[in-house]
């Protein structure tokens, strides 16, 4: 049984926890599948709306089945289909190895976060070992506002949206103030163009 197990356990036998969700059971059933389903897939489509606004030609944001990225045409090799080489993408990164809504993540509730994340494909998958040969680089991705995961070999831009501004979004459709922190990301993504050039060329050989 791994630790978040044992602690999941742990806090369904506290009694008084047990007791308020027995009690509460209807109303956190019908929360939960509004805000894993529709209140997550409308916050979706608001990120790759506002990432779309941020992003000048000839950078391109594209959809998955469950995220957005962005790309750029130097990213992708001419005889390879796909997102390409690399490319930038909304991910949800969890400190607990358990499963959450992309709300939870967005507004950071809980050990989850949503991140802009430097992805390659799996033929490049040694990018990280390129990236730590290179300090110089990697000063120079952290001055555009990167952050690197040593541990989990990860390059990300921290996105927190305020919750309480996403809450004032949902109702009125104006997801201006909340989706700001998307746009930073994405502006910052692209400001960090020259680098992620020049780390593409590292791996590329």
């Amino acid at each position: 049984m791994s630790t978040a197990e044992q602690s999941n356990l742990a806090m369904a036998k506290d009694p008084a926890i047990a007791a308020r969700i027995v009690k509460n059971i209807a109303q956190l059933e019908q929360d939960y599948r509004l805000a894993d389903g529709h209140l997550s897939d409308w916050l979706m489509r608001m990120i790759m709306i506002s990432m779309k606004a941020a992003a000048p030609e000839p950078f391109v944001v594209e959809n998955t089945a469950w995220s957005a990225y962005l790309s750029h045409p130097e990213w992708k090799p001419t005889k390879r289909i796909g997102r390409g080489d690399a490319w930038l993408e909304i991910v949800e990164f969890s400190r607990d190895e358990q499963e959450h809504s992309w709300l939870a993540a967005a507004v950071g509730a809980g050990p989850t976060e949503l991140n802009l994340e430097l992805m390659f494909r799996d033929g490049l998958a040694g990018y990280f070992a390129k990236l730590e040969g290179d300090q110089g680089l990697t000063s120079k991705l952290r001055k555009k506002g990167f952050k690197i995961d040593t541990a989990n070999k990860r390059v990300y831009l921290p996105i927190v949206i305020d919750a309480d501004l996403l809450a004032k979004a949902l109702p009125t459709d104006d997801f201006q103030d909340a989706m700001a922190p998307v746009r930073e990301a994405t502006e910052l993504g692209i400001a960090a163009k020259p680098e992620i050039d020049l780390l593409l060329k590292l791996v590329r050989g």
